[in-house]
């Protein structure tokens, strides 16, 4: 069993962070059910979510590819310290043996992080956030608001 979380709208400072948009996987290596969830314009706290399903296949592929890429980067220290990827974007992996979160539970502060990333390491981030909200996009079809 796995949980992939992506949340874009991480970063707060006296009032805490808006979501404006999560993408949520949980499945095993079966397949896996996705939610894609956007703020309605002008909504604080109201969201049009869309669900689905992705295949076996994808599922393989997709985790394998994740957690290969997330073990070679950092995540801030203190953690909800800093977004130190600069995209207001969190990933969460979890599964019984790799666990890998960026942001905090929640989100991120205007502290300052120990941890920095690259570069390259932040081109990486951001192209496995893109890399997830597509999938959400793709796969996440039926609204259920």
């Amino acid at each position: 069993m796995f949980q992939i979380i992506l949340r874009e709208g991480i970063t707060g400072g006296f009032v805490g962070p808006t979501l404006r948009q999560m993408v949520e996987i949980r499945g095993d290596d079966t397949g896996a059910s996705i939610v894609h969830a956007n703020l309605k314009p002008e909504s604080k706290t109201e969201y049009t979510s869309q669900v689905g399903t992705l295949a076996a296949d994808q599922v393989q592929t997709l985790v394998s590819s994740l957690v290969e890429q997330l073990k070679s980067l950092p995540t801030e220290h203190p953690t909800g310290s800093e977004d130190i990827y600069g995209l207001d974007t969190s990933i969460g992996f979890f599964s019984d043996d790799f666990q890998w979160q960026n942001g905090g539970p929640e989100g991120c502060s205007h502290g300052t992080s120990s941890n920095k990333a690259t570069d390259q390491q932040k081109q990486t981030f951001g192209l496995l956030a893109k890399t997830l909200v597509q999938l959400g996009e793709q796969n996440a079809l039926q609204n259920s608001n």
